[in-house]
């Protein structure tokens, strides 16, 4: 019985060593073989090109979407002041040039995005830091330009002209927008405003949803700017992406469980001193 024994734990070594063996022969074969790697010729497909000549104005803050046809819709800031749209063909020629779409007047445009939807309009919010600060947001159809190549018109690309999203007592920044199945908006930002002062003015993130009414050329509230994050930390540059189904997904940055500093004033004035 013993020898039997034996030789059953022989043969579970061997069986061991066996499978060892194999193991690592298929990783010396894996390490073996080599993973492609990408050439930069082989996925950019384009040269670097100059899309705005800002000259001397100081042009920043661009966001871009594409529309069907590959045309590239481009929105920025210049000067900080005004909100600036541009379209470009699908090899980069420019067939709308820089347009002002902000109205006239005293403005600080600052941090646009922009959504092309189903039917080629062009979705824009940006926020306005004239005064109390405010989100602000357009609907284009630059297919009503000519797209010859010069500037458009405001008032004839303009569908809805510069709504005003939201204004409120304290600041808000950073908004983010996308459209659903019906290309209806849905926008985001930051916002330090809270009507019940519990957040010591620590910025929240904000939410509303629009419907758009082509006949009458008006964006009709369907969900009012809704607070998303009710609790203490400072929440900021949100992002917003609307799936197939229809369900907006939203992100941002959050100190939420970081810590908290709290400030007590207290009595240093005779026993209380020795006490603390």
């Amino acid at each position: 019985m013993q020898g039997y024994g034996h030789s059953r734990k022989e043969d579970s070594a061997k069986i061991r060593n066996s499978i060892t063996m194999v193991f690592i022969m298929l990783l010396s074969l894996f390490s073996a073989l080599e993973i492609p790697q990408a050439e930069a010729s082989d996925v950019v497909l384009t040269e670097p090109m100059q899309i705005v000549n800002s000259g001397t104005a100081n042009d920043r803050g661009m966001a871009l979407d594409a529309d069907s046809n590959g045309n590239i819709h481009l929105v920025f800031s210049r000067n900080t002041q005004h909100l600036f749209y541009q379209m470009q063909d699908p090899r980069g020629e420019t067939i709308i040039s820089a347009t002002q779409i902000s109205n006239p007047g005293n403005h600080r445009a600052w941090h646009p995005d922009i959504k092309v939807d189903d039917d080629d309009k062009v979705h824009i919010v940006w926020t306005d830091k004239a005064g109390q600060y405010s989100i602000m947001y357009t609907l284009l159809d630059p297919y009503q330009d000519d797209r010859s190549g010069d500037a458009a018109l405001d008032s004839v690309i303009s569908i809805v002209n510069d709504l005003e999203v939201s204004n409120n007592p304290q600041n808000r920044d950073y908004p983010a927008i996308d459209v659903d199945s019906n290309n209806n908006p849905h926008i985001v930002w930051e916002d330090s405003f809270e009507p019940l002062e519990k957040f010591y003015q620590q910025p929240q993130i904000y939410y509303k949803m629009l419907e758009i009414d082509h006949i009458s050329r008006e964006a009709l509230v369907a969900i009012d700017s809704t607070i998303l994050t009710p609790i203490l930390g400072h929440k900021g540059h949100p992002d917003i992406a609307v799936d197939v189904d229809d369900f907006v997904q939203i992100v941002w940055d959050d100190t939420r469980g970081g810590k908290v500093e709290m400030v007590v004033p207290i009595d240093t004035s005779g026993s209380m001193n020795t006490e603390w």
